[in-house]
């Protein structure tokens, strides 16, 4: 049997606007640090909101408290949007698919727990076997630590499992295990993937 581990945040649900005004509200008021939305935007892409800001607070003091003080301020201004959060898309005629043909479908988010709040609201959790943020204790992508798990809680076929996700962390995070990976992404990128899709509507083509 197929099996996808889906990525959240601008792969299943275009979240960003709030993930990138929360980022530049957080930085500005608890260090000084004004950056564009489209700065913040490019620069969390190619790797994580988490490594981006890390990087930019290695001059402080202590770098671990910094991010902590980031966060604190990052969550409550992100949660201000959720309701804000839509689908991309053409995801649901894609995860209505995947259904249809009895893929297992997982999502695995660096987000925290609103996860399960939000695939509540858009109408979705229903899709998927399980949903697993990194809050609940896990390893971040793309160590193959979360993949590892429900490999072996669902006995998965490795040949048979895809990922799906927006960044090269996602396409990292596939291939550690040696699964299929599919980048959804309309921009030109400089590392290597296996399948690259700008409508998240091609996959069935692929899958």
């Amino acid at each position: 049997m197929k099996s996808i581990v889906w990525d959240f945040d601008d792969t299943i649900a275009n979240s960003y606007p709030g993930i990138v005004s929360a980022t530049q509200k957080s930085l500005r008021e608890n260090f000084g640090i004004s950056l564009s939305k489209d700065t913040i935007f490019k620069e969390s892409k190619k790797t994580s909101v988490r490594r981006f800001v890390t990087e930019l607070l290695e001059d402080q003091e202590d770098v671990d408290q910094a991010v902590k003080v980031f966060y604190a301020t990052y969550y409550r201004y992100e949660k201000e949007y959720h309701d804000k959060i839509t689908l991309i898309p053409h995801v649901l005629k894609e995860l209505k698919y995947c259904d249809s043909k009895h893929y297992m479908q997982f999502i695995i988010t660096h987000r925290d727990q609103s996860i399960y709040d939000l695939a509540k609201t858009l109408g979705i959790e229903h899709f998927f076997k399980e949903i697993i943020s990194v809050e609940d204790g896990h390893k971040r992508k793309p160590d193959p630590e979360m993949l590892n798990y429900l490999i072996e809680k669902y006995g998965l076929n490795k040949d048979e499992l895809w990922v799906i996700g927006d960044r090269q962390i996602d396409v990292d995070f596939g291939q550690s295990v040696g699964a299929h990976t599919i980048l959804f992404n309309s921009e030109d990128v400089d590392f290597k993937y296996e399948h690259k899709v700008s409508d998240i509507s091609e996959i069935e083509q692929i899958i």
